[in-house]
């Protein structure tokens, strides 16, 4: 087992944050996550984020700055480190592959959803700033 690096994308629309519950056939079926999946070996994280959300969501996205802190997680599968960017939606989601559920959720919704452990750093840093940013 060694480490696994994954992206999630913080998507942000009028001081709220995109969530996606996991499908309840997949590992952490049920837990919340950021949108992403896994970087492939030799790709940028950037381009990992916007490829993942193409591929499960059908959308074309614009990743930003990456968020101030990763996330770490020891799971049965491996170390999971998990890393945040800012990302702008330039399309509209037309599918979903891997979730059973996404939700616009305000800072104190987000912090009540029972989140995947790599992200649960992430997101009680993430809360702090009201989910503000400028694209």
């Amino acid at each position: 087992m060694g480490k696994i690096q994954v992206v999630g994308a913080i998507i942000l629309r009028d001081h709220q944050l995109l969530a996606a519950k996991r499908a309840a056939n997949r590992t952490l079926g049920g837990y919340w996550e950021f949108p992403g999946g896994k970087i492939e070996p030799g790709e940028a994280p950037e381009a990992a984020i916007v490829r993942e959300l193409q591929e499960e969501f059908g959308a074309q996205a614009t990743a930003y700055q990456k968020f101030d802190i990763d996330g770490v997680a020891e799971l049965t599968i491996g170390e999971i480190m998990l890393h945040c960017y800012y990302v702008r939606l330039d399309s509209g989601i037309t599918k979903t592959v891997a979730h059973d559920e996404l939700r616009w959720v305000n800072a104190d919704e987000a912090l009540a959803l029972q989140w995947a452990p790599s992200d649960v750093a992430v997101i009680e840093a993430l809360s702090k700033t009201g989910f503000n940013y400028e694209y």
